[in-house]
């Protein structure tokens, strides 16, 4: 029977943007403001993740069809980034993507990053 992922992973830290109408930032400016937060929230350094997943609910007002601006804006280079998009779920599909992957063992330490820009 199935034992579940229960205490096999743990949140370490996590950042969010400034929330307002930010005609001064670019998506790739957000990312990099929350990625920062969290990085020091965790304790950690960038060179610690081993994977990323970038949540983003309407890829033709954001970023595109891939995950290599979140590996671009936030300098992640030699590491698998996977984009996902999934309406109003997009958030939670970016966590779980990073979640079982801490949990299978295939990395130690993976990035869930989610972001819109609507108004630009």
């Amino acid at each position: 029977m199935a034992s579940g992922i229960k205490d096999k992973v743990a949140i370490i830290g996590m950042g969010c943007t400034r929330f307002g109408e930010r005609w001064d930032a670019g998506p790739a400016d957000l990312m990099s403001e929350a990625f920062e937060e969290c990085l020091a929230d965790a304790g950690t350094e960038k060179r610690e993740i081993e994977a990323a997943w970038l949540g983003v609910g309407f890829s033709q007002f954001n970023v595109g069809p891939s995950a290599i601006p979140l590996s671009m804006a936030l300098r992640l280079p030699n590491i698998p980034v996977t984009k996902v998009e999934n309406m109003c779920a997009t958030g939670t599909e970016a966590f779980r993507g990073a979640v079982y992957a801490v949990a299978s063992g295939a990395c130690d330490i993976a990035l869930a990053l989610g972001g819109e820009k609507m108004k630009e």
